[in-house]
């Protein structure tokens, strides 16, 4: 802070330094040029001359601040003040003059700006270092006694001398941190996340997936628990979101923040179980009974969630100051988009929870549709018995119809659901959802529009003026504190004289510009409460008395000591009451003032800038009576109405409900009908736009939905790739059906973008000209309209100065008509561009403009001669157009004053327009949107099915098999690529035939070595067999009888073994011809694996599923298949080792069946794993190797796979999967 004073100082110094600036400054000859440079200086600027005939404030570069209590006391100096409107380093410095003649420059340095009036545009803050908040505030004195709590800090100008203190409380709430700090801090959130659902999801696979949900949801909820207690993993508490005052529910939903964390985290978990529930196997329950319960159980659980998030989504549209009307964009903040966010995750989240819970009973009752759907009516008949009184009862009943057909939708499409977001089933479920979520959130609009509605009666029936009650509070505190009136009341002696010169000087003194419209009565009252005027005061102060405490209401502006109130006659007659108590030294009571305010003439039309409104302007609860047409009946007869609705001039009993209150539909219009009493009606009227709203919405919530499943997209592919980019890369898949997709969506939203951004541009270009065009003319009108005003006054009083004070005092009242007849503000400078006459005293009595004329507006009529001169002026953060136009004399046509006209509806208007653009452009983008989105998937799906069944045909090519040519008549890109695989199949049909001899021819040569090989191995001991018998025999060797039982046993063995040889070939070559059936593999595999129960030293383990598994394959080759696997399971493992064979069934995610066969053998090491499957290749001693080729050849013949895992001394595991049979 004290580096940016001390910058401002320096840069002012040598502005100071410039003799021929300051020169120009103090002779008004500067130009264009040097007056933008100084208007746009970082601190304001004046120059004043003094000599003996008085102070000339010749040159300043603001209208919007100025040291008036410097004139008195000019000396080189730096003071540090507390101005109007904020605290300020005021630098004096004095320059070189003519004699008789002081000149200063006087530089006003902004360190924080405090406006009376807070609002959107009124923001107070720290010049220049809005990054400090409330809890820092400006001390002019070091305090003697200092808090702990305290931080206290010097400021020192560039000379050393200490300006001010700046304070720091740390007690008080902390502004939020530095956005990029927060963006950190929630990436770092997002890391360790992410690192605990990969924890869980590993514990989910490897245990089981109860376990792993159980660990998520437990780790989280500690998590969030310590954060609500303790500022953990940052103070969630110093951002703006976690603010209690924009929403709060209850302890849980303490804030928006909270609710939006605590819905992302349920999403989390819902989203997690979902992902693996499928891998739980509940069991079926049989019993109808339990059947019944497990129904009616599910359903309260649903219609209570469904109440629940019902009930959130009502307290965040209506006990919130969020704005969810999309018919005014301008009325959304960024609070707005995180509660629509919110909104889509719920949304999300009832869906997915639904989708686990309708699974869940499908499975655990056996699919019994029928009684679920019976159980379901029945359970929200019984609900809805319990709110048979609820004044919401039909919007229940639509709840219970609605998830009726929600669970029945839900039960046809479950199984359609894809993750994919180009297929027909995500987009009915995203367009269910966003239909779904538009209503309810035009329900509770309503309700909350309706609430605003009713504000508006009450207000309207009790004819209150907000801006009349700013002002006299203002005036009551000037009243306090006039001297001259404390004076009158302590000098008993004197202060008898005639009441109208009293009622005169307080008439002119403080009820004059917009307080000149109402009939001002005033009575004086001694200590006693005796009238000091007896005979012109016929109203006694007990008389007041009774009014003020038992008859009026309290207006909530004046807060503490409230002195002022409202009391109503009839509509139309009705007064302000204002008394105030003075005192003697002796603090003792010395009379008091009452004087009372009665409009003369009712103008209802009669407009305030948003300027001078407290509070926030964007809280939607807030009436703004310019969004509705409105009529005030007294006994019946129309008394005040606005805008062109036709209301009727009396009402008849017939028109009037019962009812206090009610509402009603009339020809596109929503009518509110309030009795405020037996005499008093108000009638409120809205166009129904309803259903606007509501295409609004779906088109607002249809985007955010897709952006909510693309950001989950992104972070789906992010986990999976372990947040690196070259796995990411690999995971991206960019198909032709993505990139037609993406770039038909992308020419639309680019499309609807340009076309936006260029007609706001032309609506502001046409605004600003048609505003300007407006103000233009008004002033001439308005100007005109003076210039008469002053010449017949001057006529009349034959006054020869325009600023003569008796002269003005006339000409303010009829200001006030011109001002109150074309319902605008009048300002009136002098030639000097000092402040004459202003309809607006609330401008400059709250310090938010100075006396003092725009200096640019000054310098262009003054100095340049224009006729008139329009610019855009802010006050705050407040844009609005300024118009000045110079005063002239009928007769000299000399300038004698500026006629300035603010316009501070201009920006209003513009934004209004806007919005009306907006809704409509993005209804008709929507439709466009879905036009486009509808097209883009059918030419995809068309060009997509082209590819898709060129293919299909190219998979399905075989040289063994006839190859069918693909029919197209169309010539287009894809006929020419049919074209060429047709031509390719052709040739590929020749090549086939001339393959198939080659290979037949092959197969017989290797047939016959592989045949030849074989039969050779036994024929050898065979033929040495019986070599060794004959020459036994010719010998005559005793034992030539058992040799010859010897040799028979040989033969016979090698006899078995050839035909074994003839056997397996045989098999081997008939694998193609299978016979196909509907087969239940748990039986095989039962069967199979009792066969082999019985074997020593093996155990054999089979893990029986839960569920049926049928195949569609040749039973007796998954006979052979699974004995082949069981039988080199059992011959894997060593003599020496007890084994351990465990056989496995489950079910895949792609409606496959696993079947797992595990040993404990030596495993497969890494130099034959790659010929394990080739034909006639073994590791036996025996055998011909065709065992593990035959069973690769039947799992592929029943369209499935056959692959292995091993280790080394550990095991071999051999998986083989086979689709399900449909």
């Amino acid at each position: 802070m004290e580096k940016s004073i001390h910058q401002r100082e320096r840069s002012f110094y040598k502005l100071a330094n410039d003799t021929t600036l300051t020169s120009e400054l103090l002779n008004r000859n500067y130009d264009q040029t040097t007056l933008d440079k100084l208007t746009d200086l970082e601190y304001s600027l004046f120059a004043y001359d003094s000599s003996n005939a008085g102070i000339w404030l010749t040159f300043w570069s603001t209208n919007q601040v100025q040291p008036e209590e410097l004139e008195a006391t000019f000396s080189d100096s730096s003071r540090f003040m507390k101005l109007n409107n904020g605290y300020y380093e005021v630098i004096t410095k004095r320059l070189k003059a003519p004699a008789r003649h002081h000149q200063y420059l006087v530089g006003v340095i902004p360190v924080r700006l405090e406006y009376s009036i807070k609002n959107n545009y009124l923001v107070s803050h720290f010049y220049d270092k809005e990054e400090l908040g409330e809890e820092y505030s400006i001390l002019r004195d070091m305090p003697s006694l200092r808090l702990p709590e305290h931080i206290i800090l010097p400021v020192n100008n560039s000379d050393g001398e200490t300006l001010f203190y700046l304070d720091y409380n740390s007690n008080m709430k902390i502004r939020s941190p530095n956005s990029l700090s927060v963006l950190l801090m929630v990436l770092g959130c997002i890391c360790v996340l992410i690192f605990i659902n990969l924890f869980a999801t590993l514990l989910a696979k490897t245990t089981n997936p109860l376990y792993g949900f159980l660990f998520l949801f437990t780790i989280v909820l500690t998590l969030r628990v310590t954060s609500y207690y303790y500022p953990f993993p940052f103070n969630l508490r110093a951002l703006n979101i976690f603010d209690p005052r924009i929403y709060a529910k209850d302890e849980i939903f303490y804030s928006l923040g909270d609710l939006l964390v605590n819905v992302l985290l349920t999403f989390w978990m819902i989203l997690f179980f979902r992902e693996h529930v499928k891998t739980i196997n509940p069991p079926v329950i049989r019993n109808r009974w339990i059947q019944s319960l497990v129904i009616i159980i599910a359903s309260l659980i649903l219609y209570i969630v469904e109440q629940f998030l019902a009930e959130l989504i009502q307290s965040l549209v209506i006990d919130s100051k969020i704005s969810f009307d999309v018919t005014n964009p301008f009325s959304l903040t960024e609070y707005s988009i995180v509660g629509f966010v919110v909104l889509g995750f719920i949304s999300f989240s009832f869906l997915f929870f639904s989708q686990i819970i309708n699974y869940l009973l499908n499975e655990l009752t056996n699919f019994q549709y029928k009684t679920k759907y019976i159980w379901l009516g029945a359970v929200g008949l019984i609900w809805l018995l319990f709110r048979i009184h609820h004044p919401e009862l039909y919007f229940f009943i639509s709840m219970v119809i609605w998830l009726l057909l929600y669970i029945v939708l839900l039960d046809f499409l479950a199984d359609r659901f894809e993750s994919s977001t180009a297929t027909i089933p995500f987009l009915f479920w995203l367009f269910l959802l966003t239909i779904t979520t538009s209503a309810v959130l035009v329900h509770y609009n309503n309700h909350k529009e309706l609430s605003v509605r009713q504000k508006l009666a009450e207000d309207l029936s009790r004819k209150k003026d907000p801006y009349l009650e700013m002002l006299l509070n203002d005036v009551g505190k000037k009243i306090e504190q006039d001297e001259a009136i404390q004076y009158f009341f302590q000098d008993s002696q004197r202060r008898e004289r005639r009441k109208s010169v009293f009622d005169n000087q307080l008439l002119q003194k403080y009820f004059q510009g917009y307080l000149s419209r109402f009939k001002v009565n005033i009575y004086v009252y001694d200590e006693n409460g005796s009238s000091l005027f007896p005979n012109s005061d016929t109203v006694s102060l007990m008389t007041f008395n009774r009014l003020m405490f038992f008859e009026s209401q309290a207006t909530p502006a004046s807060g503490a000591g409230n002195d002022l109130y409202y009391y109503e006659r009839s509509f139309n007659d009705y007064s302000y009451i204002v008394k105030k108590e003075f005192h003697n030294t002796n603090n003792e009571v010395s009379g008091w003032l009452v004087y009372t305010l009665t409009p003369k003439v009712v103008n209802n039309g009669r407009l305030y800038p948003e300027l001078l409104v407290e509070g926030d302007l964007t809280d939607p609860g807030r009436d703004n009576a310019g969004n509705y047409a409105y009529a005030v009946y007294d006994k019946n007869i129309l008394v005040s109405n606005n805008s062109g609705y036709p209301f009727p001039i009396r009402l008849y009993a017939h028109d009037l409900p019962v009812s206090d209150l009610s509402v009603r539909s009339v020809n596109g219009y929503s009518e509110m009908i309030y009795k405020a009493s037996p005499d008093k009606v108000v009638i409120v009227v809205k166009e129904n736009r309803m259903f606007v709203e509501f295409i609004t919405l779906f088109a607002y919530m249809f985007c955010l939905f897709l952006l909510i499943v693309a950001v989950y997209k992104v972070f789906d592919l992010l986990i999976k790739a372990r947040m690196r980019l070259s796995n990411l890369r690999s995971l991206i898949d960019v198909s032709i059906r993505r990139k037609v997709h993406g770039t038909i969506i992308f020419v639309v939203v680019f499309s609807f973008v340009i076309l936006g951004i260029t007609t706001v541009k032309f609506f502001t270009y046409r605004s600003q000209t048609q505003n300007r065009e407006r103000l233009s003319k008004t002033m001439r009108e308005v100007g005109v309209d003076i210039e008469k005003v002053f010449e017949t006054q001057r006529d009349l009083d034959q006054v020869g100065d325009i600023y003569d004070s008796e002269l003005m005092k006339k000409l303010n009242t009829s200001l006030a008509d011109i001002a109150d007849e074309r319902a605008l503000d009048i300002n009136v400078y002098d030639r000097d561009g000092n402040l004459q006459l202003t309809t607006q005293p609330m401008m400059t009595g709250k310090g938010l403009i100075s006396t003092k004329m725009d200096p640019r507006a000054y310098y262009h009529l003054s100095r340049l001669d224009q006729v008139q001169y329009i610019h855009t002026e802010y006050i705050g953060e407040m844009p609005y157009l300024s118009g000045y136009t110079p005063i002239r004399n009928h007769d000299t046509h000399e300038v004698v004053a500026y006629l300035n006209v603010p316009y501070f509806a201009t920006q209003t208007e513009l934004n209004q327009q806007i919005s009306n653009f907006l809704v409509a452009l993005i209804n008709f983008n929507a439709f466009i949107f879905l036009i486009a989105g509808m097209l883009a998937l059918l030419i995809t799906n068309s060009i997509t099915r082209s590819f898709s069944l060129v293919a299909e045909k190219l998979r399905h090519v075989n040289l063994g098999q006839r190859n069918d040519e693909i029919e197209w008549d169309k010539d287009d890109e894809i006929g020419a690529l049919v074209k060429e695989y047709n031509k390719m199949v052709r040739k590929l049909e020749v090549s086939a035939v001339r393959l198939a001899k080659s290979e037949r021819e092959g197969a017989w040569r290797e047939m016959a070595r592989q045949v030849a090989h074989e039969i050779k191995n036994p024929l050898t001991p065979m033929k040495l067999s019986i070599q060794y018998l004959q020459r036994a025999i010719a010998n005559d060797s005793p034992n030539v009888k058992e040799l010859s039982r010897n040799v028979a046993n040989t033969l016979v063995e090698q006899i078995d073994h050839l035909s074994n040889i003839a056997s397996d070939f045989s098999t081997f070559a008939r694998i193609g011809e299978a016979n196909n059936e509907r087969v239940l593999l748990n039986e095989v595999i039962h069967s199979l694996t009792s066969l082999y129960q019985g074997q020593e030293n093996c155990e054999i383990e089979y893990i029986q599923p839960h569920h049926d598994f049928y195949v569609y394959a040749d039973k007796t080759q998954m006979n052979r298949l699974f004995t082949n696997l069981l039988q080199n399971a059992s011959q894997a493992i060593p003599e020496n080792k007890h084994g351990h064979i465990v056989v496995r069934l489950q079910q895949t995610a792609d409606n496959h069946v696993l079947v797992s066969v595990s040993d404990n053998g030596e495993g497969i090491s890494t130099e034959i794993q790659s010929r394990i499957f080739v034909p006639n290749f073994t590791t036996k001693s025996s055998g011909t190797g065709l065992g593990l080729a035959m069973c690769k050849n039947i799992a592929e013949q029943a369209r499935g796979e056959i692959w292995f895992e091993t280790k080394l001394n550990e095991g071999t595991t051999f998986y083989v999967k086979l689709p399900l049979a449909e």
